[in-house]
C-alpha cells in the first residue's frame, strides 16, 4: 500500500483509448480502422473490438490469439481485469509493396 492517501480512477475514454491502442497493436491495422466499446462482463471489463486484421495464412486463429493478447494487454496497463474481448472482423487489411518507379 501507498503512504499517500487518494485513488486513482481511469475514464472509459482513457480506457477506450488504451483499448484501441492495444488491439490495433496485436490486429496489425490502423488503430482509427477500430471501433471499440468498453462494457462490464460480472465486474470486470468486457471489450467489443470491431475492424480489419492483417493479412496472414489463417485469420481465425489469429482473430482468437489476438484477443487473449488484448485482454492481457489492456489488463497489465489498466491493472483491471478484463473478463471478455470479442472481436468481429470487417475486413482485411493487405500490406502494399512500393511501386518502382
Amino acid at each position: 500500500m501507498s503512504a499517500v492517501p487518494g485513488r486513482v480512477e481511469i475514464t472509459a475514454r482513457a480506457l477506450t483509448t488504451l483499448a484501441r491502442a492495444a488491439s490495433a497493436e496485436r490486429l496489425g491495422v490502423p488503430a482509427k480502422r477500430l471501433r471499440i466499446d468498453v462494457g462490464d462482463h460480472a465486474g470486470s471489463l468486457a471489450l467489443d473490438v470491431t475492424g480489419p486484421i492483417r493479412e496472414q495464412p489463417d485469420i481465425v486463429s489469429a482473430a482468437s490469439r489476438a484477443a487473449d493478447a488484448i485482454k492481457a494487454r489492456v489488463s497489465e496497463l489498466s491493472g483491471r481485469q478484463v473478463g471478455s474481448a470479442h472481436i468481429e472482423l470487417t475486413g482485411i487489411v493487405r500490406e502494399h509493396e512500393d511501386r518502382v518507379r
